[in-house]
């Protein structure tokens, strides 16, 4: 199975497997989309097409990627392959194509024509200061070195042409400062409605990639293809051809408005600070176009967080600690700041310096546990008793203090910082301490539960079984009748 094309695709392959649902009833999108999207995500539930949201009936999806398994589908690969895919990708990406038409300019909106209320951009939670777009992939380019950034950012609407954008100090914002620093606007485009491999792509966090790694390079490597971009209608920026919505504008030099409250993925509200300007110049889009939302704190927003950060960290940890199999990034850790290393084991101190490789790979990261390599990291349960029966506190934990804290952790000092753990759940090796045999039953590995099952499966029992339930249900018909 190849990797799917467009957003589109992707919706009929999760239609394929029963994993989308739909709503046809009228959904408002202040809060209302958002409370079921929420209710949905909590239950583990299928991705969501509403059909008929806000004054326009719009289209608008959520949850097409709130699980491993929907995005390994998403690419076309077996479930266990999705990071060792995402490593490829980093490592060789595939150069974009340039085509002259695509989709996505199939209507076209300039100057005074363009009104941000007529998309149906959602008001999440009870105190955000108005509607939020929380799944633009934002694109710009560097005026002197021409280096390319897609990243993911906030952006509260403020009019019909006007929003307020959230660019902390990453990739995107090294490429203002050189436009702010001539004094010249910043030309932008916010991509809206695309596949997972392009939405993974932007995700790839800008401390795990070198500035100037092209994520559309990256989207290729993904999907095992180039990914088709066309120019921009007001500037000469790339967007991806089959995308749904595109937002062209510019976000100005030395100028910052209000921007908050907004409520942050860890659950807590950012109140109101002063954010950056951007003057939309232009909205091209698909025919009957599909808006795709994202609520804050999501399994669909973690995961875009989080799942990028296990094949960066794990190229960069492999350079120097080659025996690392396989790292997760939790989701209760938010997808962010705790981390699972399974390692195999060569020496003594491997354990620790995979703790070490861990913080310096990515900086968010506040707890690595580290695990011997036929522990699956994605088993919390055999995690939790890897550090039951191999970690010992007095010899085995690593606490580093100081560090430069995330912003959103609420724990953070006043000068901003954190403090880093770091559990070694990994055994001695051999011959190093005198461990007690671990039990094993002979042949258990190869036993198949549904032979045995079968085999005590033949016509008389299935009778006598039968019998007994008839009996019951005769028994309880009684009962009622009395």
């Amino acid at each position: 199975m190849t990797a799917v094309g467009s957003l589109r695709e992707q919706i009929l392959r999760l239609t394929a497997v029963g994993a989308l649902g739909t709503v046809d009833r009228a959904v408002s999108p202040v809060h209302e989309l958002a409370a079921i999207a929420h209710k949905a995500d909590l239950s583990g539930g299928p991705a969501l097409l509403f059909r008929n949201v806000g004054k326009h009936s719009a289209r608008v999806v959520v949850g097409t990627d709130s699980s491993r398994e929907r995005v390994a589908s998403a690419l076309g690969v077996e479930l266990s392959k999705l990071t060792e895919r995402y490593a490829s990708a980093l490592t060789s990406p595939i150069t974009p194509t340039e085509i002259s038409v695509g989709p996505v300019h199939e209507r076209v909106f300039i100057g005074d024509a363009v009104d941000l209320g007529e998309l149906p951009i959602l008001t999440h939670f009870e105190h955000d200061g108005g509607p939020y777009i929380t799944s633009g992939i934002v694109t710009a380019v560097h005026p002197v070195t021409g280096e390319r950034n897609l990243s993911y950012h906030r952006m509260q609407v403020k009019g019909p042409r006007e929003l307020r954008m959230v660019i902390v100090p990453r990739h995107l914002h090294r490429i203002y400062e050189a436009y702010e620093d001539s004094n010249q606007p910043m030309p932008v485009s916010i991509i809206l409605g695309v596949d997972a491999p392009l939405r993974f792509a932007a995700g790839t966090s800008g401390s795990a990639i070198p500035f100037g790694a092209d994520e559309y390079g990256i989207s290729g490597g993904l999907r095992c293809r180039p990914e088709e971009l066309v120019r921009g209608v007001t500037n000469d920026l790339m967007v991806p051809a089959h995308a749904e919505i595109v937002i062209e504008g510019h976000v100005m030099p030395h100028l910052r408005g209000d921007e908050g409250p907004f409520a942050e993925f860890a659950g807590f509200y950012k109140g109101t600070s002063p954010r950056h300007v951007v003057h939309v110049d232009a909205v091209t889009h698909r025919t009957d176009p599909i808006y795709q939302g994202l609520l804050s704190g999501s399994m669909e927003q973690l995961l875009l967080m989080g799942l990028p950060n296990e094949p960066a960290m794990l190229t960069a940890m492999r350079g120097g600690i080659p025996e690392i199999r396989a790292i997760n990034v939790t989701g209760g850790g938010l997808n962010k700041f705790h981390v699972v290393v399974a390692l195999e084991k060569k020496h003594s101190g491997d354990g620790k310096d995979a703790i070490v490789a861990a913080f310096a790979a990515h900086r968010d990261v506040k707890l690595v546990v580290v695990v011997d390599h036929e522990v699956d990291p994605f088993d919390h349960v055999a995690v939790e008793r890897a550090i039951a029966t191999r970690f010992r506190a007095d010899e085995d934990l690593v606490v580093i203090s100081g560090g430069r804290g995330n912003p959103v952790d609420t724990l953070l000092t006043s000068v901003g910082t954190t403090a880093r753990m770091g559990m070694d759940a990994t055994a001695p090796l051999k011959g190093q301490t005198d461990l007690p045999e671990r039990a094993m039953i002979p042949g258990a590995s190869e036993v198949d539960l549904a032979e045995w099952l079968s085999c005590s499966t033949d016509s008389t029992s299935h009778d006598e079984d039968q019998t007994a339930v008839d009996a019951t249900t005769r028994t309880a018909e009684n009962t009622k009748d009395n």
